[in-house]
């Protein structure tokens, strides 16, 4: 029996930004080019499909339920039962900028990275979005920022830039929210693939898609790849567990794909998830 299946075809031109949202009891993502929230619900095996009024960059859940979305350079709420509602928008709001990947610590504080719709090299920062709104720079000079995750300590945040091919470490206060000690945890090479969207399990271990990569890493503690678990796509773009880490969910793209590419991978743009009671990825 394969452990990696299709949990939903979607066909995402650029899936991104998955999420296990307790309340919903389900895996949401987005397709970020089309401008579709997907919810994915495992128990009845359906996915309900939410177009939005324009391309989505991630999502992070609140703890009543309403979803943040990134859109543009704006932040909203939404809800299944309540309109999208604008809370703020960036400093660094102006033609061709964009927020991309961002997550929650666990303060709340909600991270995310701005770019340059060019990857304009060094010209994203890193914000920190303070649980009272307040914008905070907290890094410059990253071309593609990516996966951000925390260590289950919570005193190491890790935050990726695609284009450097880079996971960056720093020692992290989650009482105040800062930053220090900025080091490279994980270098790829080309011929790996590009670090995109990241997660940690239970065990401490960093997962990392690998674009263009066909692949996730999984790196240890002192950010050694001790094991790469290979996928039947070539551009997996993020992955997260589900709350009690029975599955691992990984979205994807079509994006870039030639027709002959999509053919011979036709999995491609899908929400794939792996049965880790099958394909157990721990030490």
């Amino acid at each position: 029996m394969n452990p990696i299946i299709i949990a939903s075809n979607t066909q995402d031109i650029l899936g991104e930004s998955p999420i296990w949202s307790s309340t919903r009891q389900s895996l949401v993502w987005v397709d970020t080019l089309t401008a579709c929230l997907h919810c994915y619900d495992p128990k009845n095996k359906t996915t309900i499909h939410h177009p939005m009024p324009a391309p989505l960059s991630f999502i992070a859940e609140e703890p009543t339920g309403e979803l943040l979305l990134g859109i543009g350079c704006n932040l909203a709420r939404w809800h299944e039962h309540s309109p999208i509602q604008q809370i703020t928008t960036a400093p660094h709001k102006q033609m061709s900028f964009r927020l991309n990947d961002g997550k929650k610590d666990a303060k709340g504080r909600l991270w995310c990275g701005i770019i340059h719709e060019n990857l304009n090299q060094d010209s994203g920062f890193l914000y920190c979005i303070e649980t009272d709104g307040r914008w905070r720079i907290a890094d410059k000079n990253f071309t593609l920022i990516n996966g951000i995750a925390w260590s289950l300590d919570n005193k190491t945040l890790f935050v990726t830039d695609s284009i450097k091919r880079v996971i960056y470490a720093y020692d992290y206060i989650l009482s105040s929210g800062e930053i220090s000690h900025k080091r490279i945890f994980s270098h790829f090479h080309p011929i790996q693939g590009k670090p995109d969207g990241l997660t940690i399990g239970s065990d401490d271990y960093l997962l990392s898609v690998l674009f263009d990569g066909s692949a996730i890493a999984r790196i240890s503690p002192d950010g050694k790849h001790c094991q790469l678990i290979k996928l039947p796509i070539p551009r997996p773009t993020s992955c997260c567990f589900d709350e009690n880490e029975q599955y691992l969910y990984i979205t994807s793209a079509r994006l870039g794909l030639t027709p002959q590419m999509l053919q011979q991978f036709p999995l491609s743009g899908a929400l794939l998830s792996i049965d880790l009671s099958e394909f157990p990825i721990k030490s």
